[in-house]
């Protein structure tokens, strides 16, 4: 009993460790993108450089959420929820976009330029688009999926551990109390 309780955990622990992962090499591939667009000498003005930060910050987060919950860190799921919950929307309407992924993306969603519904998909992929009063973009509204699935295996993953934590420790009590009074018995 004990070994499936054990194994049941760390198979938990580790569907945590593997969204760390993703996050991390979201994380750095999109400060590796952001590095590789200012080495293509770009022109940069106030506005870019803000835009830029902001997308670095991003992905800094992306990191340090990735480590924490890699580490199993006590805030490392509040942390990781809070970078999934920067990536559920994107929406671009009226000349202002939002749009943010660490690690990949599944957007389902409806573009309203084309009047179309569509998917797009990005595998250990990162993607960012911000922006304020530009002109001819398509307008949209997506929802990420992905984020959603990963939300899900957070909190799927932390709800079983706790479960687990606890059959252990009863199983442990319960193993000891049976124990002792064996060896007052005899």
């Amino acid at each position: 009993m004990i070994k499936e309780i054990k194994k049941k955990l760390k198979t938990n622990v580790n569907v945590l460790k593997g969204i760390g992962i993703l996050e991390i090499v979201g994380g750095i591939s999109g400060i590796g993108m952001i590095l590789w667009l200012i080495l293509q000498r770009m022109e940069i003005n106030l506005y870019v450089l803000l835009i830029l930060l902001i997308a670095m910050g991003f992905y800094a987060y992306s990191i340090y959420a990735g480590i924490m919950l890699y580490k199993h860190k006590e805030n490392g799921v509040l942390h990781s929820r809070i970078l999934q919950y920067f990536q559920l929307f994107a929406i671009s309407t009226g000349g202002t976009t939002y749009l943010l992924t660490s690690g990949g993306n599944f957007f389902l969603g409806y573009n309203i330029t084309k009047s179309i519904i569509e998917f797009k998909l990005g595998i250990i992929s990162s993607e960012f688009k911000l922006n304020i009063m530009s002109t001819g973009q398509n307008d949209f509204v997506y929802m990420n999926i992905m984020a959603i699935v990963i939300i899900l295996l957070l909190d799927n993953a932390v709800s079983k551990i706790q479960e687990l934590k606890i059959s252990k420790e009863n199983y442990e009590k319960n193993k000891e109390e049976f124990l002792a009074t064996q060896n007052n018995e005899i």
